[in-house]
């Protein structure tokens, strides 16, 4: 009971923060996600969008302030924002179905084509998450399109672990009118806001975005989303994971029943990955080591592992493999050699298949 109150109470003073700075000129900054590293940088990065592949300098965002040394989220509730699993709903009508991929479907039409099996439910639709927003400046359709993208996410989810396994999610997210606004909620949180436009606090399972753009306001919404979700779905996972899913998820889009997951912009530059990658076996290795003049290049590798495994059916069967395991015990995380042997890491053919994605033109997924 008191850990209830204390979470409304929190919640009522974020919402008076946001109120009381409303009327703030918001200031329509350019998008700019990344802090800019000190001249001792090893290794000279270009991600801005604005600038060209020349560039020696490299802007770095660090999103997420709430992990501990060894790379996992802060336990407060191992999955906090889980609701149970997920439900039917009543609609109009949905069908599933699975394609020759492996990849799993779900739309209010009948499959055309590819498709080895479908299944019609009648009047019922799949009841993934509840969402508490506060859009700030922003209006409805801001709420309606993240909401699409969020059902794109959760049925992207469910096409890789199956719906057994998924769960509905308390989504709250409150977006910052300006970064004044921004720093005073994240104080009222416990929080710092140095170089960060968006933090998820997994104790409160709460999410605060710094609005400096629609697009840049969805995108970090996406982000911080994808680490609740992450939290309600399969408890404590660590930072690789964590991260590499909430930059592969950022330029989700979404059209009548397909989505589109686009190459992460912060990495590439004219569908080419731009600087070079940590192997993997290194990202899980790396728990302590995401700050500073790593930081960057932590979160560039763990998008490109991510989208290396959701490039085939197979990676993204090893996917599923890992994401039951560390479901199985919400708290703990799996240890070193087995995530090697789940992804084959350690193969030989393991290096060529890899450079063989990441090295060549990237393109967007499509489910």
């Amino acid at each position: 009971m008191r850990d209830w109150k204390s979470n409304l109470a929190l919640s009522a003073l974020v919402l008076l923060a946001l109120y009381l700075n409303r009327e703030i000129v918001v200031e329509r900054l350019g998008l700019e996600r990344f802090i800019e590293p000190d001249a001792l940088e090893l290794e000279q990065h270009n991600t801005a969008r604005e600038q060209s592949a020349s560039t020696a300098s490299e802007q770095i965002v660090e999103r997420e302030a709430d992990h501990n040394i060894c790379g996992a989220p802060i336990q407060y509730r191992c999955n906090s924002a889980s609701q149970g699993k997920v439900k039917i709903q009543s609609a109009n009508g949905i069908y599933t179905w699975q394609d020759d991929r492996g990849i799993t479907h779900f739309s209010d039409r009948p499959a055309k084509q590819g498709a080895s099996e479908y299944q019609f439910k009648s009047n019922h639709a799949l009841d993934y998450f509840d969402l508490e927003l506060d859009y700030g400046v922003l209006g409805q359709a801001f709420r309606n399109r993240l909401e699409a993208r969020l059902n794109a996410v959760f049925r992207t989810y469910t096409g890789i672990i199956g719906l057994e396994a998924m769960r509905k999610v308390k989504l709250r997210i409150v977006i910052a009118n300006n970064r004044r606004a921004y720093k005073k909620m994240l104080d009222v949180l416990g929080s710092s806001a140095a170089g960060n436009q968006g933090i998820y606090k997994t104790a409160h399972n709460i999410a605060v975005v710094e609005f400096r753009s629609e697009s840049q306001a969805m995108r970090t919404a996406i982000h911080e989303a994808v680490h609740a979700i992450n939290q309600a779905v399969l408890g404590n996972t660590p930072r690789w994971f964590n991260e590499g899913t909430a930059e592969y998820f950022e330029y989700i889009e979404t059209s009548m029943n397909l989505s589109q997951l686009k190459p992460n912009g912060a990495w590439v530059r004219n569908d080419y990955l731009v600087g070079g990658l940590l192997h993997p076996n290194s990202l899980f290795e790396a728990a302590g080591s995401w700050q500073g003049k790593a930081q960057s290049v932590m979160y560039r590798s763990s998008w490109a592992f991510v989208y290396y495994l959701m490039s085939s059916q197979r990676g993204r069967s090893q996917l599923k493999h890992y994401m039951r395991l560390e479901q199985e015990d919400p708290c703990d995380l799996l240890g070193l050699t087995q995530i090697q042997f789940i992804f084959e890491t350690r193969e030989g053919q393991f290096a060529n298949s890899y450079a063989q994605v990441t090295q060549q033109k990237l393109t967007a997924h499509r489910f």
